[in-house]
């Protein structure tokens, strides 16, 4: 796998640069709590064989907005709204209450403290 380091400034830019909608599936967004940070990343698989995987990620704070990568990849709306809900975390543009009710306990997933 291929781990690409970006910064919510750039991710935008580097992931159109990379995709190619005839090359590669966005497969899913991932997040992961590292201290009092919180690594965002965005998996894409090749279609060719050996379906070699690349890894974008980022980190960032829990109070930053994300910035949406939907105006490149469609289907990504689906993995932010997930983790606008599970994750407590901000994505741009989108709502909770996708995945659970709006009013369900805020970021399920995450550590307590």
């Amino acid at each position: 796998m291929k781990k690409i380091e970006t910064t919510l400034l750039n991710l935008k830019n580097d992931i159109a640069a990379f995709y190619k909608p005839d090359l590669h599936h966005f497969m899913v967004m991932n997040a992961v709590e590292v201290g009092d940070k919180i690594e965002v990343q965005w998996f894409f698989s090749d279609y060719a064989h050996p379906c070699e995987t690349t890894c974008f990620f980022a980190l960032i704070s829990p109070h930053e907005e994300i910035p949406s990568i939907k105006d490149i990849v469609v289907s990504a709306w689906v993995a932010e709204a997930e983790l606008v809900d599970l994750m407590n975390i901000k994505v741009e543009n989108t709502q909770k209450g996708f995945v659970l009710e709006p009013d369900f306990e805020s970021g399920p997933l995450r550590k307590k403290k």
